[in-house]
């Protein structure tokens, strides 16, 4: 079975149901108390509140982050970066899980309505009718309340009551973004939060409950109404017998989230401490390194592009140069060809695993630095995760403005297939259009577009690509070059040693649709030990045979690849077997010698189908070929996914 993908109908369809779940505890508490006296006080029904909330946020926050209210959702992309595109469609979702749970509500209490409406004189549409009404929509002042004191309608005026929601939503928004703040060390952490969230709402309803009955939420409360008003209340629903429907219970909640939201982003938020961990690391780098300052290159580019080849052949020219090289590579998991292939040529490599460098930037900061104080590196090459975007907001950009004083920054360069470029830039394009998505986005923020396998392009395909680029990303340098041959390399790193500005462009990302694309590609990585129980084997034919047999696999099930890299070791040598496509060749390289009875193999795939599909393919196939007389079992492997990406840094003007 494919993983759901967190796509915008899966979250509306997750805002539907945690807002059914909100208004289907939290006025079906209102029903109770009002129609049959169960909850004995205003503390009970306020506590009601409080718990759906939190249950509805547990239940859906990991699809759709729970806003279940239009006016968070609005404070969310005011200051939260929520894109706006969505909000139509949430507030629709969350309108419509409140109308269904509204209309559940009135076939259950149905019969009991109209037995409290006989029993007190109450006509459903005529003046007076609020207090039955007031199980769906919000009074001021609360009718049950009003009538128990004797308080005149006057006892509330519009403008009071406005206030309160403004307030009690400000108050509601600024707790929801202090909770759900990563940086806020005081706040309870994510598995505590939603309970907090809903304390909140709880504390919040037992003051201003008795004047506005505090709805703080325009799709509970005008959700429900609107149901009313068809169910027989009419104009004591719509627009209510003083009025104020739209002003008090939908007006004043989004401007108050707007103001709590706003004063949190603006007077709490920058006042937060920063990350010890990245000081730390910071004040050791420049202690070990004595201020002094290593040249970085940033090496991005979609999966398959080639960055790890072309990071062997530039460190093997930079240390002809007589330079001390570092390499940092990049993935969500450990067991990567690249840093192992990397190290077998007696390279410095630092691996960065389990998250990109720009959710992990202190991970890059440590990298860089070990190489720096371990190597006496002077240049550092860095590969970012294939599916990674945005690093000139996320990495260069900080690393401008709080680093400058110990990395000189190289422009940006994007490596790109040719093919794959081809496809995005003019069509027909079989990737995933999320997927497309982040290599146009990659391409957009480079300050260097290296269209890589130069050696097997036709004559005329350079310029015809060259147009390409220039059609869609005018301005941006456009180089040629092949690290396998050795072409265009040098002057590429002539150029990235020269320095120049780095980090020019800031690209606009929907992280939506960036996580999605992330999440398009199933990952697998694993460690397998073989063993040949009749002695040595053709371990180079062993590993064509798997290249063959899993782009089979892959071909039959019409499934895009990302990439597939596999490396084999024996105690003689190594192979490595490249598959960036599935219409593709195989590519081998290196030798593993068939004098060894025993072999260790990498295999990392990153192809768009479910990660459990993907891991048991891996599995059969292995199994299939071990009936050629290998064994092989399994050291480690995880499968999976790539998350939402939370950088650690995101600047939004150049530096």
């Amino acid at each position: 079975m494919s993983r759901p993908l967190p796509c915008l109908r899966r979250q509306c369809v997750a805002e539907a149901l945690g807002t059914f779940v909100l208004v289907f505890f939290g006025i079906g508490s209102v029903h109770a108390a009002v129609l049959t006296g169960a909850q004995s006080g205003l503390w009970q029904v306020a506590v009601v509140w409080g718990v759906a909330i939190s249950l509805a946020i547990y239940a859906t926050g990991a699809v759709s982050g729970a806003h279940i209210n239009p006016a968070i959702t609005v404070a969310l992309a005011a200051f939260r970066g929520f894109p706006l595109r969505r909000v139509p469609a949430y507030v629709a979702s969350q309108l419509a899980g409140a109308i269904l749970a509204a209309a559940l509500l009135f076939a259950l209490f149905g019969s009991v309505l109209s037995a409290f409406e006989a029993s007190h004189g109450i006509v459903r549409g005529r003046p007076g009718s609020e207090l039955s009404a007031m199980a769906y929509g919000e009074y001021f002042p609360n009718p049950a309340i009003a009538r128990a004191a004797k308080w005149p309608d006057a006892a509330v005026s519009e403008p009071q009551a406005m206030l309160a929601e403004g307030v009690g939503t400000a108050l509601l928004a600024m707790f929801v973004f202090a909770v759900t703040e990563a940086r806020n060390r005081g706040g309870p952490g994510g598995r505590l939060g939603p309970v907090f969230i809903g304390l909140t709402v709880s504390i919040v309803i037992s003051v201003l409950a008795p004047l506005t009955q505090a709805g703080l939420n325009p799709a509970r409360d005008f959700g429900p109404r609107l149901f009313a008003y068809f169910a027989g209340w009419g104009p004591i629903a719509i627009p209510g017998p003083r009025g104020g429907c739209l002003t008090v219970y939908v007006l004043a909640p989004v401007l108050g989230a707007l103001a709590g939201a706003g004063a949190y982003q603006l007077l709490l938020r920058p006042a937060l401490p920063p990350d010890r961990r990245l000081e730390f690391i910071a004040s050791a780098h420049r202690k070990a390194t004595t201020m002094r300052t290593v040249r970085l290159i940033l090496v991005g580019g979609f999966l398959g592009a080639g960055k790890t080849t072309l990071l062997w052949e530039a460190a093997r020219r930079l240390l002809g140069r007589g330079r001390h090289v570092g390499l940092i590579t990049n993935d969500q998991a450990p067991d990567l060809v690249d840093t192992t292939l990397l190290m077998k040529q007696s390279l410095d490599v630092r691996e960065v695993s389990g998250s990109c460098f720009c959710c992990n930037f202190a991970g890059l900061l440590k990298a860089a630095g070990d190489l720096r104080g371990d190597v006496g590196a002077d240049v550092l090459i860095a590969e970012p995760v294939g599916s990674c975007t945005d690093l000139s907001a996320t990495l260069l950009q900080p690393l401008k403005d709080k680093y400058a004083q110990e990395f000189a920054l190289s422009p940006l360069t994007v490596l790109a297939d040719p093919h794959r470029l081809r496809e995005v830039l003019a069509g027909p394009c079989r990737m995933d259009p999320r997927a497309a998505y982040i290599l146009r986005k990659q391409l957009e923020e480079a300050d260097l577009i290296a269209v890589s396998k130069a050696d097997l392009l036709a004559p005329g395909e350079a310029a015809e690509l060259r147009a390409l680029i220039e059609q869609a990303f005018g301005g941006t340098e456009v180089r040629f070059l092949s690290a396998l041959a050795g072409e265009g390399v040098d002057s590429w790193l002539d150029a990235m040693l020269a320095g120049g500005p780095a980090g020019r462009k800031i690209a606009e990302v929907d992280y939506d649709t960036y996580a999605e694309g992330e999440a398009v590609l199933g990952w697998l990585n694993a460690r397998i030990e073989l063993r040949s129980p009749a002695g040595p084997t053709d371990w180079r034919g062993f590993c064509q045979q798997l290249m063959e047999s899993l782009k089979g696999q892959f071909a039959r099930r019409a499934a895009q690849i990302g990439h597939v890299k596999v490396l084999l070791s024996t105690a003689e040598g190594s192979c490595v077997g490249n598959l960036t496509r599935t219409g593709g060749a195989v590519s081998l390289r290196g030798e593993a010698p068939g004098t060894s009875d025993r072999a260790d193999l990498i295999v990392n795939a990153r192809v768009e189908m479910a990660p459990e599909e993907l891991e048991a393919l891996v599995r059969q196939t292995l199994t299939a070929l071990a009936g050629g007389g290998v064994a092989a079992s399994v050291r480690g492997l995880s499968s999976f996914r790539p998350g939402r990406p939370h950088p650690t840094h995101r600047y939004v003007r150049v530096v």
